[in-house]
């Protein structure tokens, strides 16, 4: 038992995973109240006729649809007026990560006096809060599944973590039909954000020995289904699979965290808009060859359910064969720098974020600031 870590295991979501589930949404709403409050980003839901159908099924919902792709602290304060003033006491939120992190930040808003910035922290909504519902449209944060609300800090322009165990939803819908309509690039993006939760999550200093069978097969799934809903948008069974292996990830990291990787992606997200998967993506190999040193067996359990076998003392370059190779049959490259981003802000990247412990709580190994701009330097080549 030496070799087990010591952990604790929490997930209250129930989970009801089906193309047509989303019809289900009526009858789970009325199970936990009388108002509901949804939540949902100004295009996608409406465009897939999810904001539509959800209407039909709960009538007398209040919609807010203004959820931002990075969110920040200034609009869910805004959101949950809405919602303290419209009586509501359950929130829906139907989307990608985006709305589930306002939906459960203006979940807590509601019971708890104070504005949104305030509870940046752990388990600070000490009132509780109102019960939600989560139905993802991607296949990628596992927000469903999970405690936290990412969003940006509106005074200090970076991104935070809003954490509490009442922001677990009470009820995931998972449909692949919300998913099939997916561009081929957001479907790339958002299982790359899937894989890299898994990743993490397998490294972490809080990993736990449920999260590591979890996160292993979430690899196994991305390998074998991403580049097939990349490649065929409207094949369900491909959709399905990566709507699991992204709810696999978040139950991952709903216990173990995250590490460096979402740390540094944080930068090309705010710097440059990238998609958050993408700019987890760039990072893997460069952090993930890191983690070898330290981590071989495990790195290398994850190159193989990758496809990329080998032995422990080569994990380092098995799973960096295994990264690129999944990059090349999704069509995406590898290097940041065909993402846009400026070679000459990295050392800016590497500085501002070295500087902060936070980032760093969960990573493996002793790093100095030239080994973040290290990592930063080899995503932006895509070596």
């Amino acid at each position: 038992m030496a070799a087990l870590p010591d952990f604790s295991y929490f997930l209250p979501t129930e989970v009801r995973f089906g193309a047509g589930c989303f019809n289900e949404l009526g009858a789970c709403c009325r199970a936990l109240g009388r108002k509901p409050f949804l939540v949902t980003g100004k295009r996608s839901a409406r465009a897939i006729g999810a904001l539509d159908r959800a209407v039909a099924q709960v009538p007398n919902a209040v919609v807010y649809d203004r959820a931002e792709e990075n969110p920040t602290t200034g609009q869910c304060d805004a959101a949950a007026r809405v919602c303290r003033e419209s009586r509501c006491d359950v929130v829906l939120a139907i989307g990608g990560g985006s709305p589930m992190d306002v939906a459960k930040a203006v979940a807590g808003l509601a019971l708890n006096d104070g504005a949104c910035a305030a509870f940046i922290g752990a388990d600070l909504f000490t009132e509780g809060a109102l019960p939600i519902i989560a139905v993802p449209t991607t296949a990628g944060t596992g927000s469903e599944v999970t405690p936290y609300s990412v969003l940006v800090d509106t005074a200090e322009q970076q991104k935070r973590t809003i954490k509490g165990r009442a922001l677990f939803p009470r009820v995931a819908l998972l449909d692949p039909e919300l998913t099939a309509s997916l561009p081929a690039d957001v479907t790339a993006y958002t299982g790359f954000d899937a894989l890299s939760q898994a990743m993490e999550g397998l490294v972490s200093r809080k990993r736990t020995a449920v999260g590591d069978i979890l996160a292993l097969e979430a690899c196994r799934l991305v390998r074998q289904w991403l580049p097939r809903a990349v490649s065929v948008p409207g094949d369900l069974e491909a959709r399905g699979g990566m709507l699991l292996a992204a709810m696999l990830s978040g139950c991952v990291i709903a216990q173990s965290g995250t590490t460096l990787v979402h740390g540094m992606g944080y930068y090309y997200t705010l710097r440059y808009g990238l998609q958050h998967g993408l700019a987890n993506g760039l990072l893997l190999a460069p952090v993930f060859r890191h983690n070898a040193v330290h981590l071989p067996e495990t790195v290398a359990s994850m190159a193989s359910a990758l496809g990329h076998t080998g032995p422990a003392g080569e994990a380092g370059s098995a799973i960096t064969r295994a990264l690129h190779a999944l990059f090349e049959a999704c069509g995406v490259s590898r290097a940041a720098r065909d993402a846009g981003v400026d070679e000459h802000l990295l050392a800016d990247f590497a500085r501002d974020c070295y500087s902060d412990p936070y980032r760093f709580k969960n990573q493996v190994g002793e790093l100095t600031e030239d080994d973040v701009l290290r990592f930063y330097r080899e995503s932006w080549r895509g070596v």
